[in-house]
């Protein structure tokens, strides 16, 4: 879109499409982000530039379409739904937050990763009539929840409601790299995990908050049939159906498609309330916040 000659868009590698109500928005590796009208793809209606940063990731809050980013630093940011702008694709006025981050002596982040984040993922949003209680431009309770996963080989819990600091720093499954992470559309305590060494982790985040269902070795989805003398091919890229009984992962030239057993895709209906609990019990949220 808009890279061509009397078009305007962007200039480097895009990093991350979402849809939201009136059109979709695109975020790319140089720290821009547009905002498109489906009613002129010529030129974004809107444009956002988050300074210093290099973005490699991108998720959005169904309920109030707060934008989520992060960037190749370990740092995520929030950019507000709403914007003054000055006029037809002009750049835009919309608050922009970085999530809390304690510079170490090397620089880097002490509370958010370490290095570049691959994945972010909000929770879809509820099926329902009733009103959500919203704190921060996020639902709160576990609706508001979100993950993401990093090179540093962790994956990490956020209530961006309630703090900017994450809640849970959960070591992955693999001493590699973290590809990718992706809330279950309809378990409210169950996401999946990607990694660059090819397994696939699944968490359910009531039974543990310390290992995943699939071990702590993952669900190993290798081409060479275990051969160890043939290279893992890693997964770029997971996503779950809308009914959150099967789970596609992108492997190399491959596609793999995963049954879900009914446990995962057939929440007992009060998982929510149980996470929400276990993390007030932890000291990770305070008993006011619930």
């Amino acid at each position: 879109l808009g890279n061509n000659s009397g078009a305007a868009g962007h200039v480097h590698p895009v990093v991350g499409l979402e849809t939201l109500d009136s059109g979709f928005v695109t975020a790319a590796s140089d720290g821009t982000v547009n905002f498109w009208s489906l009613a002129n793809l010529m030129q974004p209606a809107e444009t956002v530039k988050i300074p210093g940063a290099n973005i490699s990731s991108l998720a959005v809050a169904p309920e109030s379409k707060t934008l989520l980013v992060g960037d190749e630093n370990g740092s995520i940011h929030t950019i507000a739904p709403s914007a003054t702008t000055g006029g037809r694709s002009s750049s835009s006025k919309r608050a922009i937050i970085k999530f809390y981050s304690s510079a170490g002596g090397n620089g880097q982040n002490a509370a958010g990763h370490y290095g570049n984040v691959t994945g972010l993922s909000t929770k879809p949003s509820l099926k329902t009539d009733s009103s959500v209680a919203m704190s921060k431009g996020f639902a709160r309770g576990v609706q508001g929840l979100v993950v993401s996963c990093g090179v540093d080989w962790t994956t990490k819990l956020w209530a961006p409601a309630y703090t900017d600091k994450p809640l849970l720093n959960l070591l992955s499954h693999s001493y590699d790299y973290m590809s990718d992470v992706q809330w279950s559309p309809v378990h409210p305590s169950i996401f999946a995990t990607a990694s660059s060494n090819g397994t696939l982790g699944v968490w359910n985040l009531v039974t543990s908050f310390d290992e995943p269902l699939t071990g702590l070795q993952g669900l190993r989805l290798d081409n060479n049939n275990n051969k160890q003398d043939q290279p893992s091919h890693g997964i770029n890229k997971i996503k779950w159906s809308l009914d959150g009984r099967r789970i596609a992962a992108a492997c190399s030239d491959t596609l793999h498609v995963l049954g879900m057993s009914e446990e995962l895709w057939k929440p007992k209906g009060n998982e929510g309330n149980k996470l929400m609990n276990n993390l007030r019990s932890r000291g990770l949220l305070e008993e006011e916040d619930i």
